[in-house]
């Protein structure tokens, strides 16, 4: 079935003046219906965004969906992620940098968040978090919530600090209006950073972990130590 005033709109921020050759293959050889091409260039990733979801906004888009520059990307993508006419929906990002565990992310700011790592296969996992890596909206959105919807923001947490990433917050910002958020884990995504990230890479590293705690128990009891 199709969806009525449907209208595409494929947003790239580009936070850098060059792009991966990964990237740039996958991106071409993506399965897309008709759509318009935006991209933003050179300046925070907050405003980025903001700027390309009131350019979709601007060209009546009914859908958006955001895709990053440091990601290798699955063909059927787009296809997959509108079939499941969900409102916010996601492909099956990893975070490029140690533990590189899946951005499926439940809990909360105040919480704290947790990585969703075990799935069915072919599951849509709901979670309270993810990237923006590679996810999909329904325009809405963003007409029913006020701008700027992404923005960097203190971590109302004291005990955990730092700051929320843009996409993060906004994910809390969606969750706190009652939406819900999906991840297809069928639609696998590489995070490129000196190597490809995918569950391959974040299941060595965990694993890899595992066996240094392991190591450090079997060191404390051959001591005598106390264990932590």
């Amino acid at each position: 079935m199709k969806i009525s005033n449907f209208k595409l709109g494929i947003a790239i921020p580009l936070t850098f003046p060059f792009v991966p050759a990964g990237f740039f293959y996958s991106f071409a050889v993506m399965d897309r219906p008709n759509y318009i091409f935006m991209h933003q260039d050179n300046g925070p990733i907050d405003a980025l965004r903001n700027n390309l979801v009131e350019q979709a906004l601007t060209e009546g888009c009914s859908h958006l969906i955001m895709l990053d520059t440091d990601m290798e990307y699955h063909r059927e993508t787009i296809p997959r992620l509108l079939s499941h006419r969900l409102p916010i929906v996601g492909a099956l990002c990893y975070r490029r940098y140690p533990p590189f565990d899946p951005l499926m992310l439940r809990g909360s700011p105040v919480e704290g968040y947790e990585s969703v790592d075990k799935w069915e296969d072919g599951e849509l996992v709901e979670v309270d978090a993810t990237g923006t890596g590679c996810l999909m909206f329904d325009t809405q959105i963003f007409r029913k919530m006020p701008a700027p919807w992404f923005k960097f923001r203190p971590n109302p947490n004291n005990s955990i600090g730092g700051v929320i990433g843009e996409d993060i917050g906004f994910c809390w910002d969606l969750k706190q209006a009652g939406y819900r958020i999906f991840v297809d884990t069928t639609v696998p995504s590489n995070h490129l950073t000196t190597l490809a990230v995918n569950d391959s890479t974040y299941r060595l590293y965990k694993s890899m972990k595992m066996k240094q705690r392991e190591h450090a128990i079997a060191r404390a009891l051959s001591s005598g130590n106390e264990i932590q």
